[in-house]
């Protein structure tokens, strides 16, 4: 993290923070504290290292997925490895939900529809049906769908997300689902 706050790079140096830093080397599924928070992070599914990470304070918890796309099996149906691999993400997959668990808010990318998802299979990024699966799979209170297409405007990010609600309208028992959007708090 100090080489990327090399001037070079950005335009504050580390020393121009006037703050102590203390960097942590992070291990999967290993707890860590910072005040009266705990915090988890979970590898999630993205071409290069990516953590998501679950927080946990005052009788309330919160995962964020950061950069994540549903690890989907990489061989077609009919090749003698899918089976073996549709074990691994099955595992994987059960890992992340257990660590979404019954989580207040679940934060997660949403990326893409499902109609432009298969365009950008293997970018590491999800889809609004995922995050909803995910979001009721793991029992979530709410779910704010976030990491947005950034060539979608506000306009039509409000459209696509209405068109998802319609696809999947809320019953009983399903977390709230809304969008992430910039400047709005949530308190719960």
């Amino acid at each position: 993290m100090s080489v990327q706050l090399q001037y070079s790079y950005f335009p504050v140096r580390e020393a121009e923070l006037k703050a102590r830093i203390e960097y942590v080397t992070l291990t999967p599924n290993e707890s860590f504290k910072i005040g009266s928070a705990t915090i988890t992070p979970y590898m999630m599914n993205h071409p290069v290292i990516d953590f998501g990470y679950r927080i946990e304070a005052n009788g309330k918890s919160v995962f964020f997925t950061g950069d994540h796309e549903p690890p989907p099996n990489i061989y077609d149906p009919e090749d003698a490895e899918f089976l073996e691999y549709q074990s691994f993400v099955d595992a994987k997959t059960a890992e992340i939900l257990q660590a979404m668990t019954d989580v207040d808010v679940l934060i997660a990318d949403s990326s893409y529809t499902h109609e432009e998802y298969p365009a950008k299979k293997g970018w590491g990024h999800g889809t609004f049906d995922s995050s909803i699966q995910y979001a009721k799979q793991a029992g979530a209170k709410m779910l704010f769908c976030t990491h947005h297409e950034p060539t979608r405007s506000d306009d039509a990010l409000d459209s696509v997300f209405e068109q998802v609600l319609r696809k999947h309208p809320r019953q009983v028992g399903d977390p709230h689902y809304r969008l992430a959007k910039e400047g709005e708090s949530y308190e719960f």
